[in-house]
């Protein structure tokens, strides 16, 4: 193989794992997402852990973009490299020119800082970056930029952010996740779907972690035990919540509810929740298994038999699982 088809292969590859960091299967969903953002988002993506430390990630980072062309199979400077150096525990991501104004060093250092680090604390950098990167996502805006092929030619001037992300080991405190029994009791059972969900809000804004509350079901707890929450997921929940709270509509059905939003923002997925003895419960353990997320962050049903379908009798489903109004 001559090198110019090893450039070429390598330009194309959205994971580049010299330090071995990445299963194959985490690879593969990488490479999934990014041949995703590229398809949806215009957006290349190019993943790259390194073996060794540099002297300078950020120097490191930028001149990766210009030597592999990142972005160039957008038709411009659409290009972005995370670059993971696991040496000095340090990861970078690198915008190129034509998403500056779309992805900001503030934007990309706080990703990096409540999403990636601790998932990359508790050693899984694989779903660290792939959460990271879904985020990323979500922040890009409808409108679209005209591409370039940035100043003289090049990829990138610079812009990202450059943070300490410690593989494999415990961060600070701030990331715990029980809590007091005095937290604890805050968020227990309500006498309604909404005030569960408002109780559940108020999680969401004071970063509680505690898989142990008693507002979730017993089911939930459990789920929640091996499931790992960000800052950076919450923050996200929880401005989803608080705008769609306004147009909420309950449905109940003996010791069900559902508490569902409009169709005409996809984004905003329905919240189911039991009854016991003690008031309302959320059921995120359900809620997990039967509601999924498309690239652009829309809501489906992965399955249509479930006990929670009383609610959305006036909808019906096509075969992705997509809700539609019978009225239309």
């Amino acid at each position: 193989m001559t090198a110019g088809c090893e450039r070429s292969a390598l330009d194309e590859r959205a994971v580049v794992d010299q330090a071995d960091l990445l299963s194959p299967q985490a690879t593969q969903r990488i490479e999934s997402l990014a041949h995703s953002m590229l398809k949806h988002n215009g957006v290349q993506l190019q993943v790259v852990t390194l073996n060794g430390a540099p002297l300078d990630i950020d120097a490191a980072a930028l001149h990766w973009m210009e030597e592999h062309h990142v972005g160039q199979l957008t038709g411009g400077a659409r290009g972005v490299v995370l670059m993971v150096d696991p040496v000095s525990e340090q990861v970078r991501v690198e915008i190129g020119y034509d998403l500056e104004g779309v992805f900001s060093d503030v934007v990309v250092a706080r990703i990096e800082h409540d999403q990636m680090a601790p998932f990359f604390a508790a050693n899984r950098v694989g779903d660290g970056i792939e959460a990271s990167l879904e985020l990323l996502v979500a922040e890009r805006p409808e409108n679209e930029v005209v591409p370039t092929l940035g100043m003289e030619g090049r990829y990138s001037g610079g812009g990202g952010a450059v943070t300490t992300v410690p593989i494999d080991k415990p961060l600070s405190p701030e990331f715990s996740g029980p809590m007091s029994e005095a937290v604890r009791n805050r968020f227990i059972p309500q006498a309604t779907p909404l005030a569960a969900l408002e109780c559940y809000r108020q999680i969401l804004e004071e970063h509680v972690k505690d898989a142990e509350l008693r507002l979730y079901t017993p089911a939930t707890r459990e789920f929640f035990a091996s499931w790992l929450v960000t800052d950076a997921q919450q923050n996200n929940e929880r401005r989803d919540l608080e705008q769609s709270l306004s147009r909420a509509e309950v449905f109940e059905k003996g010791p069900l509810a559902v508490v569902r939003f409009p169709l005409d923002n996809r984004q905003w997925s329905p919240y189911f929740f039991e009854r016991c003895e003690e008031g309302w419960q959320l059921d995120f353990s359900t809620m997990s298994r039967i509601v999924g997320f498309n690239h652009r962050n829309q809501w489906f049903f992965r399955t249509l038999s479930h006990p929670f379908m009383f609610a959305f009798s006036d909808w019906s489903f096509d075969h992705n699982g997509f809700g539609h109004s019978k009225d239309k």
